[in-house]
């Protein structure tokens, strides 16, 4: 079976910011602490190999916007996933000094408790 168009484009919209979140977050992580961001194509292209990076915390956070949950516990782990983005951005610009694959294995490994929430949730009777 195939995908709908409805479907299709609502992938299409979820991997935009779902690609885009973390190098965003790394640039103006680095504005903040007043870095001026890279001039140089291989910085950039540093940068851009993070982007996959950033897709195990946003996949887990779309499987969370589809749970069926109280809305207390949507909120709790929302809040737990917002800072597990800023702990994900702040980790991956100190480990991007040893290249991207340092990077991309510390954003899964601290993307871990988000699918631990998203997975491992009790379920609802």
């Amino acid at each position: 079976m195939g995908m709908s168009r409805s479907q299709a484009c609502g992938h299409l919209l979820f991997l935009g910011p779902a690609l885009l979140w973390l190098p965003t977050g790394i640039v103006v992580f680095t504005l903040v602490r007043g870095i001026v961001p890279p001039r140089d194509a291989n910085a950039w292209l540093q940068l851009a190999a993070t982007a996959p990076c950033g897709l195990p915390l946003a996949l887990a956070w779309r499987r969370l916007r589809k749970l069926r949950s109280p809305a207390v516990a949507i909120a709790t782990a929302r809040l737990a996933m917002a800072l597990l983005a800023l702990l994900t951005v702040v980790a991956v610009v100190i480990v991007g000094l040893w290249g991207p694959l340092p990077m991309a294995v510390v954003a899964v490994v601290i993307s871990l408790p988000a699918w631990a929430i998203t997975l491992l949730r009790p379920r609802r009777r």
